[in-house]
């Protein structure tokens, strides 16, 4: 029962189901949400609903066994305002992970079909504005890389809402941890509190604001008690001293400065969290909310009366200058806090401080040591540099010492810089394949999107053709013109944003009312859509430009027929704006990382967010094809240009189904990828596309990074491998020298110290013996002479 009471990392403002009380969530003023503020749980009793959602079948939660991409749902950990926590499992991994699901309760719900929207059209912003947030959050996390920052290991949408994928770990909130541990020391509680103040000071490093430290927020890990900081919803970044954060707040955890919408906040707005936090772990008690502190003298109680005797004077001071109520009264960064509140323990403070100094200390050294080498530059550096690179060109001559080095140091680092690019390009595969999977559902999606606005749009003409005004003129058309089917005209095309122009015309093609009067008496009868009309079957056409509008846009056309139901009399054409399917494959993109674009049956971009590639095609056209576009004007070009895009045009012309392809594009020059869809009932096909250095970036900063240790490595291998060729070369130099002093006759500078016992060792020693021999030889000689010269040459005095 132990191990179920205990949750895993999840969002804390998930609303807990363990008791906790409510005055300690997160709240927001409903009518000061800003962009920039982050969605929290309104207080009970205030919603924004303004209309019961209205879905077939509601569900609140996903089920057990509801796949998520790779992910599968296990269970629900928490639900709240805010959205739902699951516990979840990689099946490709096989580990065991959470996921956090925007859904905020009060404005969004369920459908049968497990995906979540607004209740209506009134919250549809606000909940976009969340949903970004919500994706904000993901991000800020993904940024960090701290033990004590809950880690996000990705985050994707779905089903119109967003997911956080975050590690799995076992433990539980501090506040549930206090009950257990009421009375807990004074250095244990510093132990604890230190490496969280790392990760805090590594986020305010980042340039964010956590902005809800609480309790709740903090987890104690049940596999070694660290403490991790959780909740990153309301974070925001702290580009300015001044900031249009929200009213976001925890009353008793927020200052004063986060119940404005425009605050001053900084590293001691967390700060004053943190304090509040610690005071509430020693005195079991939450401090009065920020606002009620405003009232003199202040009627929080400082914890050095609550605490006194318990707690060093110097901890319990650091925890009340927290406290202050004006910012600028409390400590400005997380250094002086930890000064202050790790006083009365100085081993652990200096042990901080001397890391933190090593570093600033290696980088001066790394600073010195360059201007010492700029400083004491040869003079003659031209000089140096051509001997170097004439020996360079000559490999066998150079030093045995610098071959060795080299050649242990290749032995050595070569297979690792073999088997790191090797894991990389294994690693950028399977992220390719998962992305390309990735942009094929993101085409499919936008596809379907598409779908549904032309089969919109279709069912309002088959709605106007049937109209029985219009029906009952073309049965007896008279010579003036109907104002009353004008004015319907006009209302439609007024009432809709989207219609360019709406227009009626008889059996010949000719146009007997219009919302466009400068379209009255024109005749359309070569054009396709009243042809099809004519036939009796509805038609929607591609992207055109055409004459009478200037603009780009589709025209929907449907049969009007006479009253028996049969007989075709005439034509209703309406041409929507572009701009609805602009939108849609806008949504799609990622700046100009991610393009989205929709190709028609004749390889034609009829629609690129580049203006200048849009009416493009893919590849070449056939001649007869392209000299009917130029004569009937469809795109309003004097000229319709080749991209050269044959793999794209290969894979997506004609798709009867979605699919991936990987390209080097002639028009960006980069490797690409696209994932792809077709629209159901037209030739169009969606294509999403990404550069291979866009999703590769993470990997390839891996691989940098990966290629610095290695390169670390190898510069402390290389110190260990001059140092053993030193050794080897040494001797030998030694015995050249010698060797130089024997030709010399010196035979007291030939002889060679001996200070190993391997072959160089034993070699040294035979050199020495040899010199010993030729000594003694010379010696002999010499000896030899001496006699000679005091007895005199007995062959002479013969």
């Amino acid at each position: 029962m132990n191990e179920q009471r205990k949750a895993e990392v999840r969002p804390p403002e998930v609303a807990t189901r363990d008791g906790s009380p409510e005055s300690d969530r997160t709240r927001v003023d409903p009518e000061a949400v800003h962009a920039s503020a982050a969605f929290v749980s309104p207080p009970l009793g205030e919603s924004r609903r303004t209309s019961p959602p209205k879905p077939s079948a509601p569900t609140v939660a996903l089920p057990e066994g509801f796949r998520l991409l790779e992910y599968r749902i296990d269970g629900v950990l928490g639900q709240g305002g805010f959205g739902i926590a699951y516990r979840a499992t990689d099946v490709n991994l096989n580990a065991k992970v959470v996921i956090k699901e925007y859904l905020p309760e009060e404005i969004a719900y369920r459908a049968a079909d497990y995906t979540v929207g607004a209740c209506d059209e009134a919250q549809r912003e606000l909940y976009q504005t969340g949903l970004e947030n919500f994706l904000v959050e993901a991000r800020t996390l993904a940024t960090f890389r701290h033990p004590r920052i809950v880690r996000v290991a990705r985050f994707f949408e779905a089903n119109q809402t967003a997911y956080m994928v975050l590690e799995y770990e076992r433990g539980e909130s501090l506040k549930s941890w206090r009950r257990k541990h009421e009375n807990v020391a004074e250095p244990a509680l510093v132990a604890l509190l230190a490496p969280l103040l790392d990760g805090l000071a590594v986020v305010h490093r980042a340039g964010y604001l956590h902005r809800d430290i609480k309790p709740d927020n903090i987890y104690v890990r049940d596999a070694d008690g660290s403490l991790v900081l959780l909740d990153f919803g309301a974070a925001r970044q702290t580009a300015s001293e001044k900031t249009h954060f929200g009213t976001v707040v925890t009353p008793g955890y927020g200052p004063i400065e986060q119940y404005a919408d425009v605050g001053r906040q900084g590293p001691w707005t967390d700060i004053y969290s943190l304090g509040a936090t610690v005071f509430w772990l020693i005195t079991g008690r939450r401090p009065i909310d920020a606002p009620s502190r405003l009232a003199e003298p202040d009627p929080l109680p400082s914890a050095r009366e609550l605490c006194k005797g318990r707690y060093s004077v110097e901890f319990l001071s650091a925890i009340d200058w927290a406290l202050k109520r004006h910012p600028d009264d409390r400590p400005q960064d997380v250094a002086e806090f930890r000064s202050a509140l790790f006083a009365a323990h100085p081993a652990l403070l200096g042990l901080q401080e001397a890391l933190r100094a090593g570093d600033e200390e290696r980088d001066a050294t790394a600073g010195l040591g360059e201007r010492w080498a700029i400083a004491h530059s040869p003079r003659n550096w031209k000089g140096r540099l051509t001997t170097v690179a004439r020996a360079l060109r000559r490999p066998a001559s150079w030093p045995l010492a610098v071959k060795m080095t080299l050649a242990m140091l290749i032995t050595a680092l070569a297979p690792m810089m073999i088997t790191a690019y090797y894991n990389f390009n294994a690693t950028l595969n399977h992220v390719a394949a998962v992305e390309l999977q990735n942009l094929e559902q993101l085409a499919a999606s936008t596809a379907g999107r598409l779908a549904q606005l032309i089969s919109d749009n279709q069912k309002l003409a088959a709605y106007l053709s049937a109209d029985e005004d219009f029906v009952s003129y073309l049965s007896k058309p008279t010579p003036t013109v109907n104002s009353a089917l004008v004015a319907k005209l006009n209302a439609l095309a007024n009432a809709n944003p989207d219609v360019q122009f709406a227009m009626l015309m008889d059996n010949a093609g000719t146009v007997v009312a219009a919302s466009d009067p400068g379209l009255m008496g024109k005749n359309f009868k070569g054009r396709e859509y009243f042809r099809r009309a004519m036939q009796g079957s509805a038609h929607t056409t591609g992207i055109t430009v055409g004459k009478e509008a200037s603009t780009a846009g589709v025209f929907h056309s449907h049969p009007v027929f006479a009253h028996d139901g049969k007989t075709v009399i005439g034509a209703l054409a309406l041409r929507m704006k572009a701009e609805p399917i602009a939108r849609i494959l806008a949504d799609t993109q990622a700046g100009e990382n991610r393009l989205a674009f929709l190709v028609d049956g004749e390889s034609i971009l009829i629609w690129h967010p580049d203006e200048k590639l849009r009416f493009a095609s893919l590849v070449p056209l056939r001649k007869e094809t392209l000299e009917a576009m130029l004569s009937d004007q469809r795109f309003g070009r004097e000229k319709i240009d080749s991209l050269g895009e044959p793999q794209l045009a290969q894979a997506m012309v004609g798709a009867k189904q979605g699919g991936h392809v990987s390209y080097h594009s002639s028009t960006s020059r980069r490797d690409e990828i696209a994932g792809f869809a077709p629209v159901p009932g037209q030739d169009w096909v969606v294509g999403v596309s990404e550069s291979r250095d866009y999703f590769a970036a993470p990997l390839s900063k891996l691989l940098e990074n990966v290629l610095y240790s290695v390169l670390a490595a190898g510069a402390v291998f290389l110190l260990i491998a001059m140092f053993f060729a030193r050794s080897i070369v040494h001797p030998i130099e030694r015995l050249t020298a010698a060797a130089h002093a024997l030709k010399s006759g010196d035979y007291a500078n030939a002889n060679v110290a001996a200070r190993t016992d391997d072959e160089i060792g034993q070699l040294v020693r035979t050199f020495n013996v040899m010199i010993d021999v030729l000594r003694q030889r010379q010696r002999e000689r010499e000896r030899d002479g001496r006699r000679a010269a005091t007895h005199g040459d007995p062959d002479e005095e013969r």
